[in-house]
């Protein structure tokens, strides 16, 4: 009897044993499954997870540990090298000032830090290092962990930029002074110019006064105003080319265009070319009077195109709130396909039209600025 009772107690306790081996099997189970997606996960991880004791000390180095520095986890972990010792020289004072003090000791204590490293090849590589310490419920700091992730490319891109905005800004200072000579310039050659013309007109009005029959003397002495005309625009366009504001008054369109061509008037009705205007009577708009070197410079195309004896007509169309103003001429027609590429600067279309389209692009600007 009393045999049967011990070897109960017996069966109790192997079944009690196989109930704690069972748990911890399960146990195990449960946690494997952990374990191998932790592996996984560092196994892909891109970057470089540590941990270290408080005294700085290597607990462990996983992730892309060789393909960021050429070393092992090993090399590492046994300080062959210490991972202070591949901060690349430059870098090392600050971070062994500002984290071998006290301050990592604190529960709190957070940073982030940027800072090259040379790799086993000697290859130069910025990293990425965010860096904690890690406390019990207590509060009080068990290790040190951080993960290090390589940055390179975002760091020479940054350094590209950097170096492009150092170029663009030299470049924009030469041309402030570029421009401030050209300025100089186009003030010199407007005042010689100026004073050309002027003696030409004044020498123009002297003839006429002295033979008044004579009608090239009045071509002369329009041609010189239009000349004038031109160099007190010379300012207007310089600000026009800047992207400045230029002033805006109102205008009869009508008689701007009218007084445009009186420079080509020697042509109109003399077997070269006729010119026919049909214009509405007042047109008011607000525009900037160089305005009509638009005009001239498409009239003057029409005509180099029209061929001898030909018509060119300059007429005037409203268009709701627009006011529309078309050069025609009746020699050969730009291809279709062409037509825009002419406001392109220094287009020519073909070998047998010597001259090029760059006033046709300059007023294109005018045309958005003035009106």
């Amino acid at each position: 009897r009393s045999r049967g009772l011990g070897d109960v107690y017996k069966r109790q306790q192997l079944l009690a044993e196989n109930r704690q081996l069972a748990k911890e099997l399960l146990t195990l189970k449960t946690k494997l499954p952990v374990e191998d997606q932790y592996r996984s996960f560092l196994q892909d991880f891109q970057g470089i997870a540590y941990r270290l004791d408080m005294r700085w000390n290597p607990i462990f180095f996983h992730g892309a540990v060789n393909q960021l520095t050429g070393y092992s986890e090993t090399d590492l972990l046994n300080r062959k090298p210490d991972w202070y010792d591949i901060v690349y020289p430059d870098d090392l004072p600050e971070l062994q000032t500002k984290y071998h003090g006290r301050e990592f000791r604190k529960p709190e204590f957070k940073a982030q830090r940027e800072y090259r490293i040379l790799t086993r090849t000697g290859e130069i590589r910025w990293i990425h290092d965010t860096i904690q310490t890690i406390s019990d419920i207590n509060g009080t700091p068990m290790y040190i962990q951080g993960a290090v992730f390589d940055i390179t490319e975002r760091k020479l891109a940054e350094e590209h930029i950097r170096r492009s905005e150092a170029k663009y800004r030299e470049l924009s200072e030469q041309l402030g002074e570029t421009n401030s000579i050209k300025d100089l310039l186009l003030d010199v050659i407007t005042h010689d110019l100026r004073n050309a013309a002027g003696n030409i007109f004044g020498f123009a009005s002297l003839l006429k006064e002295m033979n008044p029959t004579l009608e090239f003397i009045d071509n002369i002495e329009t041609s010189s105003l239009s000349l004038l005309s031109v160099i007190d625009n010379a300012s207007t366009l310089a600000k026009i080319s800047a992207g400045e504001k230029i002033d805006m008054v109102k205008l009869n369109l009508t008689e701007i265009i009218k007084d445009s061509l009186e420079e080509f008037t020697p042509m109109n009705g003399k077997a070269l070319v006729e010119i026919k205007l049909r214009l509405h009577e007042k047109l008011m708009v607000n525009a900037n009077p160089i305005i009509s070197e638009v005009f001239k410079n498409y009239v003057s195309n029409a005509i180099k195109y029209a061929h001898e004896g030909h018509l060119v007509i300059v007429e005037t169309l409203k268009e709701g709130e627009y006011i529309k103003v078309m050069v025609k001429d009746f020699g050969n027609t730009i291809p279709e396909d062409s037509r825009k590429i002419i406001f392109e600067r220094r287009i020519t279309l073909d070998k047998t039209r010597t001259v090029s389209y760059t006033h046709l692009r300059a007023h294109e600007t005018v045309l958005d600025l003035v009106c």
